[in-house]
């Protein structure tokens, strides 16, 4: 499989992996303590959410959810990317921007008419956040946030909470306005106290990807670059911003760019005008390498460029969550992606949707890493591997590609739905994890 377009564009076929070897971590982070630093989502809970009637999720450092298309992988990353955009933007604006209420409310016989959300995150080796809410569907496009609640807590410290209710606190928090608009999340004024700031940063940290390659071809206008957009489209401003506030992490992504791509020296940003695009250069054998605008580019390339940048970007990401980052990339690729994602789950936690058996086989990869997305009578359900299908990849009598190709990849869809049963948006609330010294 060539991905490649025209006469001039080079091959991502190399299988060069030592510039893989090791993903630096961000340079705040020293190696020695950075999976004691950097939070991660233990937990998410998700009701009435597009075609995920009733879920909770496990996550771990690195999350690979596999299925067939339309099974409902995109519609968790999307739960978890609309709690980002309302605490950024508004519960209205994210909604407008997924087509309306009616677009993001599951449908059913039953009319469900609550949609609800509950994320526990361990924020750091000693602090446990536990978040959630609930949105009322009024008349028309109209809604409401029913319910929200926000538990902090540190082991062996202080514990700190608030819940609103229809927009009026029912436990206060000591500075902030007794209410709040019935449309709008309270966290976001809670944010500005200093026992609730590392939940917002946190839950607003968090980044989801599905790269276009498309969009990076085109001329893009001028952009600060401190955040990659979801599609990629001023992946050449944020390129920019690596170069100059990290050339480490720069030099990193023309390492492993190199690496997958034939021929490819680097890719930076470049002028045109007013606009900005990416420029490549390439090894011909020649005296001087030849350039390529982004329009002369495959789409794999542009895409394994988009999803290193957004690995790379500015700024602490928490959560980086990419959608199917194998597309349009040649298989011998696969492996490589893989790795830098493990490698980038160091720094921070990584959510990766997929439907590919090459990915599936790269060697690092352990089965509880897996979550099998399937979509019985339209319903999803997320699961863990099936016992069957762990004892075969464990005995060495079939690779997790394998399994996929001929279908025979399982859940535990029962302990999934029994679970899934259990959910309480607004249960007991999580305790810190205890860490031995």
């Amino acid at each position: 499989m060539s991905l490649e377009q025209g006469p001039r564009a080079p091959s991502p076929v190399s299988r060069d992996t030592s510039a893989v070897a090791s993903v630096d971590a961000p340079p705040e982070l020293d190696s020695s303590d950075v999976a004691e630093r950097v939070g991660r989502v233990r937990e998410v809970q998700i009701r009435n959410y597009k075609s995920i009637g009733q879920a909770t999720v496990t996550l771990g450092g690195l999350t690979i959810l596999v299925g067939a298309n339309g099974a409902g992988k995109s519609n968790f990353l999307d739960a978890l990317a609309f709690v980002s955009d309302c605490l950024t933007d508004s519960v209205e604006l994210a909604f407008k921007s997924r087509g309306g209420l009616a677009s993001v409310r599951r449908r059913s016989g039953g009319h469900p008419t609550h949609i609800g959300i509950r994320l526990i995150a361990d924020l750091d080796a000693h602090t446990v956040a536990d978040y959630s809410f609930e949105i009322a569907a009024e008349r028309g496009e109209q809604f409401s946030v029913a319910r929200e609640r926000c538990h902090v807590e540190e082991f062996m410290g202080e514990a700190h909470l608030f819940e609103v209710q229809r927009g009026q606190f029912k436990t206060p928090i000591e500075g902030i306005r007794p209410s709040v608009a019935p449309d709008r999340l309270a966290l976001f004024a809670a944010s500005a106290t200093p026992e609730f700031r590392p939940v917002y940063d946190f839950l607003a940290g968090m980044r989801f990807y599905s790269i276009v390659p498309s969009e990076l071809r085109k001329l893009q206008p001028p952009d600060a670059g401190d955040v990659l957009r979801p599609d990629g489209s001023n992946a050449a401003a944020v390129l920019k911003c690596i170069k100059a506030e990290s050339p480490d992490r720069y030099r990193r992504i023309n390492s492993l760019l190199a690496t997958a791509v034939s021929g490819i020296q680097s890719a930076d940003h470049k002028s045109v005008g007013q606009w900005e695009t990416v420029e490549f250069r390439q090894d011909v054998g020649q005296k001087h390498p030849w350039t390529f605008d982004a329009l002369n580019v495959s789409d794999g390339t542009l895409r394994l460029l988009g999803l290193l940048v957004a690995i790379y970007q500015p700024g602490r990401a928490t959560v980086l969550g990419i959608e199917e980052p194998e597309a349009t990339v040649h298989p011998a690729v696969a492996e490589q992606i893989l790795e830098v994602l493990v490698d980038a789950a160091r720094f921070r936690q990584v959510v990766v949707t997929t439907h590919s058996p090459d990915l599936l086989d790269f060697r690092d990869l352990e089965d509880d890493q897996l979550r099998v997305v399937t979509n019985p009578q339209n319903t999803t359900v997320i699961a863990g591997l099936a016992d069957t299908s762990r004892r075969a990849i464990r005995e060495h009598l079939f690779t997790t590609g394998e399994l996929l190709r001929v279908g025979e990849l399982q859940g535990d869809s029962e302990s999934a739905v029994a679970l899934a049963n259990q959910l309480r948006l607004f249960g007991p609330v999580a305790s810190p994890r205890r860490h031995s010294a």
